[in-house]
């Protein structure tokens, strides 16, 4: 298993907590609680998964943070994305290493 090197994400100026849990549905993969700024990733997901599905909930988070909206324009949304996730990546090197490793 390949977990998350760190325990906190900086997303957009807000100080995430990362957390692997057992305790999550069949059906869920993860969970972005941008109330709590909690991300739970399932303890028993390969570790390419584990990685994908960090992303996938830090991308939440920038979404929330950033105010997109499903009537975002497309060019708007993959613009204010685009600039969010790479604040994130920027300002995480230890995450954004884990995530684009291939182990």
């Amino acid at each position: 298993m390949s977990l998350p090197p760190v325990r906190h994400v900086d997303i957009l100026a807000h100080k995430y907590t990362i957390e692997v849990a057992s305790n999550m549905s069949d059906d869920e993969l993860g969970r972005c609680h941008t109330t709590e700024l909690r991300i739970y990733i399932r303890d028993d997901l390969p570790p390419d998964s584990m990685k994908d599905v960090t992303l996938h909930e830090i991308m939440h988070a920038i979404h929330f943070h950033m105010e997109l909206v499903d009537g975002s324009s497309e060019e708007s949304f993959t613009s204010r994305t685009a600039t969010g996730l790479r604040t994130v990546l920027v300002n995480n090197p230890m995450l954004c290493n884990w995530v684009f490793s291939s182990e």
